[in-house]
């Protein structure tokens, strides 16, 4: 690599050691002491919530809180990078009913917000804002923010026909903190490092819940309800194994894109030592629904990453029609599928004898079945959003009559609850989603495809130092694209998992938000330089 020294007014090579050399380079240029000290303390204050008895909980939190309240208030920001790990470890620190870290951390940033139109002349400094102040007026696609406002409106709604107002107003809230992320988020993220910044902090929070995972499941740590095939599913801090492997997916796609594109070998390394204990811990959750989610992601991330293989995945594609063509024809004999479809749980659906195999499959589309009826007996504005448990005892089929708190199918719960308003209005949100990501993957492609063509122009001695640049931002870029590939997949797992779950629980939907807003974000700023945190 070169390098243009303004000392001696001249172009000097700089010479790289190896790869390993370059990372041990850059991490002992952050082990500040005030890194290692804040670390150091972000660990004791973690070990002290999980290992103090439950009456001694306020002796650590109440100094934590307000450490936390007076931080994010000087520096909103810092709420942004607390989110990825208070959400899958807010369990851990409910505050009173489902209040949880996550929830506390997004009012913070709301407050912080508000609070800097009072504070603009005492934090204002030779014109520069800092602190709560230090934001760009990045703006949400309108389309975005519509749709958004628009399903929100429809859930209030539905709250006229709701059996329990209490119920529709944490599903209100919940949605609403979206919406705050969503538009908060994309003016406090100002630079790529920040952006980065929370990408690293998600994978280090996704490893230490695989962490959790391998320990439940290697010491048998679980109810016996979770224990299949003489194994136990594991499940996190979440309680349930099919929300844990769906945050997992989350993470695992991020690994998986950047490992199969990431910029060099450093980058994949690192990669693919998140992604392969994230992947075993997939495996042991045992989640049919978050296997075929990150299926699917893998599937994505490859037809898009790897343009020049597509039509061997269409080909694939086709063969797989027709040999679902042919079975259901019956020019399959049944004998050497129906086993495997059984095993699966696909075929042979009981509501009222379900076998040891098919039990879970038959009590979801039990739960399917209720809530399409709750839709076809209150189409326009469904039972009321977060009243699908009430109203499941009157629809149950069979033996399954107890609730599980949702239709195990998001979209069906969403027809049942809030109507076909709603279900409408939540589809439109996705699919604004889905746009504004590939908005921001094409505008991060385009960049890269230029500078790839830039690198092999510039050749001349003249034109080393901007060659040096050009190569400086291929190698970013190359690394956003990875990203943006991964977002759009993790954002797709999810959408996948809730054909046959329901992934928004346990603050997910912030998490759900923050992928956006780092997918918006980094379609924005795909060649800022600036390194500030």
């Amino acid at each position: 690599m070169i390098i243009y020294n303004p000392a001696l007014d001249q172009i000097q090579p700089r010479i790289h050691g190896p790869w390993y050399k370059d990372i041990a380079d850059s991490a002992r240029e952050r082990l500040t002491q005030a890194n290692v000290i804040g670390l150091l303390g972000a660990f004791v204050a973690l070990a002290c919530l999980l290992g103090l008895p439950s009456d001694q909980y306020w002796n650590v939190r109440i100094p934590l809180y307000l450490t936390v309240t007076i931080w994010t208030l000087i520096r909103p920001r810092v709420a942004l990078y607390l989110l990825p790990l208070a959400i899958p470890w807010g369990s851990l620190d409910t505050i009173t009913g489902s209040l949880t870290s996550a929830d506390i951390l997004v009012a913070l940033l709301a407050a912080s917000w508000l609070m800097s139109y009072t504070l603009r002349p005492l934090i204002a400094r030779g014109g520069i804002y800092l602190g709560a102040l230090d934001y760009e007026e990045a703006a949400v696609p309108w389309y975005l923010t519509l749709t958004m406002v628009v399903f929100l409106l429809t859930t209030v709604i539905s709250m006229a026909v709701a059996f329990s107002l209490t119920d529709s107003v944490k599903e209100i809230v919940k949605w609403t903190e979206v919406l705050v992320l969503l538009m908060l988020g994309t003016k406090y993220l100002r630079t790529r490092r920040q952006i980065w910044t929370i990408v690293v902090i998600m994978c280090l929070a996704g490893l230490s819940q695989a962490l959790l995972g391998y320990a439940q499941a290697f010491l048998n740590l679980g109810p016996a309800s979770f224990v299949r095939d003489a194994s136990l599913r594991v499940y996190g801090t979440f309680g349930q194994p099919n929300p844990y492997a769906g945050y997992i997916n989350i993470t695992l796609a991020l690994a998986i894109a950047l490992l199969l594109l990431g910029r060099n070998w450093a980058t994949r390394i690192l990669s693919a030592c998140t992604a392969i204990p994230l992947a075993g811990v997939e495996y042991y959750s045992q989640s049919k629904g978050g296997w075929l989610a990150i299926g699917a992601a893998v599937i994505f991330i490859v037809a898009v990453g790897f343009p020049r293989i597509r039509g061997l995945l269409y080909t694939a594609f086709i063969v797989v029609l027709c040999l679902i063509g042919a079975y259901l024809a019956g020019k399959i004999p049944s004998h050497l599928i129906d086993p495997i479809l059984t095993k699966i749980g696909v075929i042979n659906i009981s509501f009222t004898n379900p076998s040891p195999d098919n039990y879970a499959n038959s009590e979801r589309v039990a739960h399917w079945v209720a809530g399409i009826h709750m839709f076809v007996d209150y189409p326009l504005l469904g039972v009321g959003i977060g009243n699908y448990q009430y109203a499941y005892p009157t629809y149950h089929p069979g033996i399954f009559v107890l609730p599980l708190g949702h239709a195990h199918n998001y979209y069906i719960n969403m027809a049942a609850e809030a109507g076909l308003l709603g279900l409408t209005a939540f589809i439109l949100f996705l699919l604004a989603i889905f746009v504004v990501g590939g908005h921001a993957y094409r505008t991060i492609s385009k960049g890269y495809q230029q500078l790839k063509a830039q690198r092999f122009k510039l050749q001349a001695i003249e034109t080393m130092v901007e060659s040096y640049h050009a190569t400086r931002r291929f190698g970013m870029l190359k690394n956003d694209r990875a990203l943006a590939i991964g977002l759009l997949a993790a954002l797709l797992s999810v959408c996948i998992h809730n054909l046959v779950d329901n992934l928004y629980v346990h603050a997910m939907t912030n998490l759900f938000a923050l992928l956006l807003v780092l997918l918006i974000r980094l379609g924005e700023v795909p060649n800022h330089l600036d390194t500030s945190f």
